[in-house]
């Protein structure tokens, strides 16, 4: 069994080519019902597999995106502190939430944070899912809601981004 190269199949694939184009040459020489047509139609359709091939090749050559995070992982980092209003209302389940996952919203754009809320004030530490994004989008001054899902639970304004 013989290996095929790089070589060969350029090889290979220009045969295809120039016989491609015999058939386009052949089928717009030829009358319109004849064999000699027919055959130049043949050759050109001979070529349809070394496109597919060329598209696979071209496809397998961009690079993939990177994963991007789905989830926070080890210790917690402050990327911003912010201060909260509506925070007197949280119960013992909601400062659970929002420690694990959290979304801030400011104007139209969602981030994923989690929260540590400093104890008997209403600043809160934040970390983004996505630091290298957030962080450009919400610099300090910036507005922005927080929601559990899709229920809202507090207003906050960014104090400083670390």
């Amino acid at each position: 069994m013989k290996i095929v190269d790089s070589r060969r199949r350029q090889i290979v694939f220009g045969v295809l080519l120039a016989l491609a184009v015999a058939g386009a040459v052949i089928r717009y020489s030829a009358p319109d019902p004849s064999v000699a047509r027919d055959v130049g139609t043949l050759l050109m359709v001979m070529w349809l597999p070394a496109v597919g091939n060329l598209v696979a090749f071209v496809i397998r050559r961009i690079p993939r995106p990177r994963k991007r995070a789905t989830d926070f992982e080890g210790a917690f980092t402050a990327h911003a502190v912010a201060t909260l209003t509506g925070v007197e209302q949280w119960d013992h389940a909601t400062h659970e939430k929002v420690r694990r996952r959290c979304t801030l919203i400011a104007g139209s754009e969602g981030f994923t944070a989690r929260l540590l809320p400093q104890a008997g004030s209403g600043e809160v530490q934040i970390e983004y899912l996505r630091a290298d994004y957030a962080v450009q989008r919400l610099p300090a001054g910036s507005a922005f809601a927080v929601f559990l899902g899709s229920t809202p639970v507090a207003q906050g304004r960014i104090k400083s981004v670390a």
